[in-house]
């Protein structure tokens, strides 16, 4: 979590930073965010947005949409200028004062509902993978306290908490896959409450933003993300309700989520060609990217279920190399607020990368065809997260360890004269640097500026560096002195047998305890 030190802001005691420079565009900028928020988010009371006009946030009871205010703007302004530490810096400051009511996470509410969910989903300057999955849950458990089908609730509060829950359950079931984590909602609700229609949620678009034409593409790719939470709990179901993998019903589950994915993408590419000649190039963009995130959450469920049965080992190597080259189409350039969840693409990104560096441990000696491809979807991973470095301090920090397993998955393939070298360099500084010394005269070269005795070895305490999060954790320890870390590479082929067996086992990577024990970010974001 981003914490601050209390003595950094002695000046400011505990007063909000007002921005009244900035204030009438950002107030703007809150509307016209909310608005593509529908039917999500709900338009904020005239009162919310006086205050804010007048930079009174101290005066509003409701905190709920302060804390939605800050996140927005937080989120634009990591976006648009990401290089801005002090504004960045005071918006997490006021962001903190927002947030330092209990009501937000005590009292079940639409509005706290909202203002946490906004925080878990779309503040990556802010939230951890642990402090995301807290506050989706909170949401959760709020919207069970107050009900969302129940008789007793008119027409249209039912109509709007229903809408409430698809969006909570769409979130739940992501986060319970890529965490590794119970999901909040039972399967059973998704079962008993029914998706809204699409005319329902054209309808609600409309009512949200009047003034502009139905975006019927956004409607329907919202739609047939709400079905898919449907096959996601069977998948969830399948994979960890059994006591052992179920080889058969774990095909069937595959075979519904590829016919689900066939008629959607076929929809949608139908839906895309009709609205993209009226748009212009942003929001053809835009389109652009949800298709392909479509195809990137398909690939990755997929993986998770051909990973668990000894039948679909080639259908999870295929998956996890189409899943990483999509990366290279998974960055907005438009710095919008509703592109999709970033712990998907940064952790869900891993378990694609890790299945095809397994497989070149057990098979890349040689350098085949087949493993050649591998590592090439692998280099997509580093690029991807320096990309995204930018705007989230846990993807400066997976950059690193992502150059340090494609180095490693080189050396494996072309072991004759190489050297792992752990170093946290960024993929573009990885460019500008020989990892590999390939003669014996460059080796005794690199062996001299480096004692043998400050050298790490990966591979050693086998009780400790065998379970591929220590690995994570070793990886990204920084340099001795400032300098590249060097290391022969002269693991034994019995701990790599060991190592991958475990590897195979393991694959949902604990994130949330990783990043207990590794995040450290301080005020600034470092």
């Amino acid at each position: 979590m981003v914490w601050h030190e209390e003595t950094e802001f002695e000046g400011n005691g505990h007063e909000f930073f007002l921005f009244e420079d900035h204030t009438a565009s950002w107030v703007d900028s809150f509307i016209t965010a909310l608005d593509k928020g529908g039917p999500v988010l709900s338009s904020a009371p005239a009162e919310v947005l006086d205050h804010l006009r007048a930079c009174r946030p101290h005066q509003m009871r409701e905190r709920a949409w302060l804390v939605m205010y800050y996140s927005i703007i937080l989120s634009m302004v990591s976006s648009s200028d990401p290089t801005n530490q002090s504004t960045k810096r005071k918006l997490r400051y006021n962001l903190w004062l927002a947030l330092n009511d209990p009501r937000l996470f005590l009292e079940p509410s639409e509005a706290n509902i909202q203002a946490l969910t906004m925080l878990a989903c779309h503040v990556e300057e802010f939230t951890t993978p642990t402090l995301c999955w807290m506050l989706a849950t909170t949401a959760c458990r709020m919207l069970q306290a107050l009900g969302v089908n129940h008789r007793r609730l008119d027409p249209q509060t039912r109509e709007r908490r229903v809408m409430m829950f698809w969006h909570l359950n769409l979130l739940d079931k992501a986060l319970a896959l890529i965490f590794g984590r119970p999901p909040t909602f039972h399967r059973a609700m998704s079962r008993e409450i029914p998706l809204p229609t699409l005319a329902q949620l054209l309808s609600s678009q409309a009512q949200h933003n009047p003034t502009k034409a139905p975006r019927l593409f956004e409607t329907h790719h919202f739609y047939q993300k709400l079905f898919l939470t449907r096959i996601m709990a069977d998948i969830w179901n399948c994979l960890y309700e059994d006591a052992a993998p179920d080889h058969s019903r774990i095909e069937v589950v595959n075979q519904e989520l590829e016919s689900w994915y066939r008629q959607a993408l076929q929809l949608l590419e139908a839906a895309a060609l009709a609205e993209k000649p009226f748009l212009d190039a942003r929001n053809a963009a835009s389109i652009d990217l949800e298709l392909h995130s479509l195809s990137f959450m398909y690939e990755y469920l997929r993986i998770l279920l051909a990973r668990s049965s000894s039948h679909m080992r080639t259908q999870c190597i295929e998956s996890s190399k189409r899943m990483l080259h999509l990366l290279e189409h998974m960055v907005s350039e438009s710095g919008e607020l509703y592109n999709g969840i970033d712990w998907q693409l940064l952790c869900g990104s891993f378990t694609p990368f890790l299945e095809l560096f397994g497989e070149i441990v057990s098979n890349g000696k040689g350098g085949s065809q087949e493993t050649q491809d591998a590592l090439a979807a692998m280099e997509q991973l580093p690029v991807f997260l320096g990309k995204m470095s930018s705007r989230n301090s846990l993807a400066a920090k997976l950059e690193r360890i992502a150059v340090v397993f494609v180095q490693h998955a080189k050396s494996l393939m072309h072991p004759q004269g190489m050297l792992f070298i752990f170093a946290p360099w960024t993929s573009q500084q990885a460019t500008n640097h020989t990892f590999w010394a390939e003669d014996q005269a460059s080796n005794d070269a690199i062996d001299s500026r480096i004692p043998a005795a400050a050298w790490p070895d990966p591979w050693q305490s086998a009780g400790n560096m065998l379970h591929w999060d220590a690995f994570f954790t070793h990886a990204i320890a920084p340099a001795i002195s400032g300098q590249p870390q060097v290391h022969e590479n002269s693991v034994q082929t019995a701990d790599l047998e060991t190592w991958t067996s475990n590897f195979f086992g393991d694959a949902v990577f604990d994130w949330m305890g990783w990043d207990s024990q590794d995040f450290d970010f301080n005020l600034d974001g470092t």
